[in-house]
């Protein structure tokens, strides 16, 4: 009976599956075979008898391979299998036609009974692994192939009946197994659905998700699957994955047409035979669970159309009452999967009302109070219970029941109300400003039960707008709303301001008439374009534009757009600003830019001119040393060439004395040019004394006229009433002189050399041109007759070493030295000059109100020593680093009969002045030295010996000592070089000024 069945379901259709059954069926059908041919033939032929034994003896091998195709199997069963079949089935073949040996039947018998015992235990291995009706059909086939082995072994020993009853029950067991009646099959099916159904109904009633998973779990331990996957419709013609009891497919979709194409298709479906074209859903499920056979059915849900997928590495068997079982509890899966979707919808709807800031309130159309959020708790002030059932007059201002009983009207009629602006009462009696919205609250029917009332309270809205509004008309930049047409729908007071409209002139009109006419056609294009695709642009982001006001005048501005979207459609915002202003502001800048350029031009020509300049007095200064250096050295040499006679004549001795008498002039010479170059760099230290220019003039008059020669001509025009100057007397004379040298040169043919001077005071308007502040200064002019100046020398004449002379004529510091010291006590020098008329140098210095001395060249210093002085006694502290001036300057003062302590440093004259037991008159110190300066050297050393005088000696002392170069009260110096005259004339006068103020106090 089975082998026929499974023969006519193997003819429908041919699965592999049906295949190893009915050839397992058909081994145990050939002893009903034998049995046949044995009663109604006889002695079957040989051949048949080998072929029936063999098949019989092959069942348990048949039984093995069908369960390889529900489960995996050990790699060396069947091997092992195999060649125990042989070798215990091969002697029974061979005797098949005689009485069978009993040494030779055992063998085969346990073997095979081996051998079917494996398949029942590994049929029962796969029926725990099910439930439902697989469960108990897999037991069925399960005891049905042990108790067959069982009847094999007993009919071995002889016990034929007891055999051939065990047969029996096999073959009934092997009936329940593959064809059971179907009422037992469903029965069997329901006892595992009603378990799950239980689980179902347990579940919360909003958790959709946990239907669905709680579904696969079970159909998964139910159906024996590797893999329950659940596919139900969802938007846009596309179907998921709502439950899967593996995460890898719930990511997947397919469409409705695939889900019919795998719905169509074979079952099971061989997903990995490509040969058979499977459908691609199955495909695409079998690879992301790592399954290969995919079965599917029809889950038909109210109003949708889904499917249940079984996803198995290996084949399943009697597992079609348990699918069909569990696809119709699909169906009730989705009812309560929707129900608790819905379920669960309302209560996020519920807690969205709940949780809602709006106050959300239900109400009937009579307005009796049905529902009542948190939202108006808030708002009103009412808790729930104080209004529910309760007419939702008490929340109306006085007189507004009738405006209430229209709005409840509308509503009936299906209208909706969206942010309706009307006063509504807090329970303390306050009014409050609400936006209402209203809706129809309808029934399964559409006909309205109610109303829902959303209301929000505007009155903070109501000061943002306010505030707004301020803060719009306090803006700086007029500000105007355009809208997408261009027509003006915003404009605030300064715009009314800037263009000379009132505000209800603009609104409602075109945003061109703020365009000058000739611009209009470009303005409407541009604001189509941007109209078109919107962007903020920020003040400044453009070029500046021309708006037109309202009396036709025309002005630059700037503007910043920006866009928004309101109920209205799209603002573009537009911000303008008048740049007249900073147009204005913005070319100046630009005209003192290009001035401040033009000035550093003018300013790099001169520091090139200066280093032309510099250039220039490098190359003078060493052609006038070189000249002096050459002169003391040759005549040294020859001075030493004689003294090198061992015995010197009269003449020899006077050659000598003349010979130094040249190194000495040399020498002076040298000072001179070291001290005009200190002029000219302001580095000269000076002891300026208020002195009148008159004085000055009167003492070196006589030396003027020996130095200029009887050819020239001197005249001097005094003013009597000249004001008094702040200036060295030293420096003023040697003014004179190189103006008075210049003018000699320039007059070799004899001429006319005046000295005036002269008050002046110097106005705003004077001054403009000049280097000098107003005020009051004083004017020396000197002139000569001579040959004049060119241009383009009178443009150069201050410059250092430059000179028209002949070489060896003048050392063109003359001018130069002349402007330095002008310059250097506040004053200026003027030139003029023609070509065969005349020179006029001007120099001008700064007037003081301090009365002048009498004669400055007067001094209560005495000149020398008088005859019946004593020769000097004093003690004398001198610190000088450099060895041969100290060495030189300590023979001078030894000779002159000081008594001298010489120091090479600072450190060691302040150890000298410590340890001296005996009282030291003078520090005669240097002021340039290494490690300490001679100013330090003297604070240290008044320390120690309060009220010592100082003498300083110094060529350059200018950083150290001065302020501008004037010596400050009470600091006395002897500059170098010095002659040895000119150093004990300062030390006796040093001396002297100091015994004098000890004889005063």
């Amino acid at each position: 009976m089975i082998l026929l069945w499974v023969s006519w379901r193997y003819l429908q259709r041919r699965d592999p599956l049906l295949r190893d059954v009915m050839w397992m069926f058909a081994s145990v059908a050939m002893l009903f075979v034998i049995g046949l041919v044995r009663l109604f033939v006889g002695a079957p032929p040989r051949p048949l008898m080998i072929f029936a034994i063999g098949l019989l003896l092959a069942k348990p091998l048949f039984t093995l391979r069908l369960v390889s195709r529900l489960r995996p199997l050990r790699s060396w069963w069947w091997p092992t299998s195999l060649v125990a079949w042989t070798l215990s089935a091969v002697p029974v073949l061979a005797s098949a036609t005689r009485p069978i040996p009993r040494p030779v039947v055992w063998p085969a018998v346990a073997v095979f009974f081996g051998a079917e015992v494996l398949a029942a235990w590994l049929l029962g291995t796969a029926a725990r692994r099910r439930g439902g009706a697989a469960r108990v059909r897999l037991w069925c086939a399960a005891a049905g192939t042990g108790v067959f082995g069982t009847a094999l072994l007993i009919s071995a020993t002889g016990a034929a009946v007891q055999a051939r009853l065990l047969a029996v029950v096999s073959g009934l067991l092997y009936l329940a197994a593959f064809v059971p009646p179907r009422g037992l099959r469903r029965m069997w099916a329901a006892g595992a659905t009603n378990a799950a159904v239980r689980r179902l109904l347990a579940l919360p009633a909003s958790e959709a998700d946990q239907t669905w998973d709680s579904y696969c779990h079970d159909a998964t331990a139910v159906l024996g699957a590797d893999n329950v996957v659940v596919l139900m419709p969802a938007a846009d013609h596309r179907v998921r994955v709502v439950g899967g009891a593996a995460r890898p497919v719930d990511m997947l979709e397919c469409t409705a047409a695939g889900l019919d194409e795998l719905l169509a298709a074979d079952d099971p479906i061989d997903a990995l035979a490509g040969w058979t074209h499977p459908p691609v859903v199955a495909v695409m499920f079998a690879q992301a669970s790592d399954t290969r056979f995919v079965t599917a059915t029809a889950v038909d849900a109210p109003g949708e159309r889904g499917a249940l997928l079984l996803l198995n590495r290996y084949r399943s068997i009697f597992a079609e009452d348990d699918v069909e079982a569990f696809t119709a509890l699909a169906s009730h899966a989705a009812a309560l999967a929707r129900r608790a979707q819905t379920s669960a919808e309302r209560e996020s709807l519920a807690a969205i009302v709940e949780s809602s800031h709006d106050a959300i309130i239900g109400k009937t159309l009579d307005g009796v109070i049905t529902s009542w959020n948190a939202g108006a708790e808030q708002l009103y002030g009412y808790q729930r219970d104080e209004v529910l059932g309760r007419h939702a007059s008490l929340l109306f201002p006085n007189a507004q029941q009738d405006a209430e009983a229209q709005l409840i009207q509308r509503i009936t009629r299906g209208e909706n109300i969206d942010q309706y602006r009307v006063a509504r009462r807090h329970k303390d009696g306050t009014t409050i400003t609400v936006s209402l919205t209203l809706s129809p609250i309808t029934d399964a029917t559409g006909r309205v039960t109610g109303v829902a009332s959303i209301s929000r309270d505007i009155t903070e809205r109501q000061r943002a707008e306010a505030m707004f509004e301020g803060l719009l008309e306090a803006a700086p930049d007029a500000i105007i709303g355009v809208t997408r047409d261009g027509a003006i729908t915003l404009i605030n007071e300064q715009a009314e301001r800037l263009f000379g409209y009132r505000r209800e002139e603009l609104i409602g009109q075109p945003v061109d008439v703020l365009v000058p006419q000739r611009l209009r056609t470009h303005h409407v294009q541009h604001r189509d374009g941007y109209s078109a695709h919107p962007r903020n642009r920020p003040m400044g982001a453009g070029a500046a534009l021309t708006a037109v006001r309202k009396d036709g005048t025309e002005f630059p501005a700037e503007i910043s757009l920006s866009s928004v979207s309101t109920d209205r459609g799209m603002i573009v915002t537009t911000a303008i600003r008048d740049v007249t202003g900073r147009l204005i502001a913005q070319a100046e800048r630009e005209r003192l830019i290009a001035q401040a350029e033009r000035d550093a031009g003018e300013r790099r020509l001169q520091h090139a001119r200066r280093l032309e300049s510099l250039g220039e007095l490098a190359g003078g200064v060493a052609h006038d040393f070189n000249n002096i250096l050459a002169v003391i050295s040759n005549y040294t040499d020859m001075v030493l060439d004689t003294l090198n006679s061992p015995v010197l004549e009269s003449a020899e001795l006077a050659e000598v004395r003349n010979d130094l008498g040249q190194v000495s002039r040399a020498a002076e010479r040298a000072a001179r040019l070291t001290k005009q170059l200190l002029a000219f760099g302001r580095r000269d230290i000076t002891q300026a004394t208020v002195l009148s220019l008159n004085y000055v003039i009167g003492d070196v008059e006589q030396m003027l006229r020996r130095s200029l020669g009887e050819h020239i001509h001197l005249i001097t025009s005094l003013d009597r009433q000249l004001w008094h100057v702040h200036a060295d007397a030293s420096q003023i004379e040697q003014i004179l002189l190189n103006l008075a040298v210049n003018a000699r040169d320039a007059m070799p043919g004899g001429g006319t050399l005046s000295i005036d001077t002269s008050n002046a005071e110097l106005t705003a308007d004077d001054s403009s041109g000049g280097t000098l502040p107003p005020g009051r200064y004083v004017r020396m002019r000197v002139s000569d007759t001579g040959s004049g100046m060119p241009p383009d020398v009178i443009e150069r004449a201050f410059e250092p070493f430059y000179t028209t002379k002949p070489k060896g004529s003048g050392t063109g510091l003359g001018l130069a030295t002349v402007y330095g010291i002008a310059t250097a006590g506040g004053g200026d020098v003027r030139l003029y000059s023609e070509a065969g008329i005349g020179t006029t140098v001007t120099v001008v210095l700064p007037a003081v109100d301090t009365p002048a001395h009498t004669n400055p060249a007067n001094t209560d210093t005495p000149a020398g020593p008088p005859a019946d002085q004593q020769p000097p006694h004093e003690t004398i502290l001198m610190v000088e680093d450099e060895d041969d001036l100290r060495q030189i300057t300590g023979r001078v003062l030894t000779r002159a009969g000081y008594d001298v302590l010489t120091a090479a440093g600072g450190a060691e004259a302040i150890h000298l002045a410590q340890t001296h037991p005996s009282p030291i008159d003078l520090l005669l110190t240097d002021v340039i030295m290494p490690k300490m300066l001679g100013n330090e050297v003297a604070a240290r050393i008044a320390q120690c010996r309060p009220g010592i005088p100082v003498l300083y000696m110094s060529g350059y002392a200018e950083p150290v000592l001065t302020e501008n170069g004037t010596l400050p009260d009470g600091v006395t110096i002897v500059e170098k070089p010095f002659t040895s005259h000119e150093l004990l004339d300062r030390i006796r006068t040093v001396l002297h000024q100091t015994a004098k103020t000890t004889e005063r106090t």
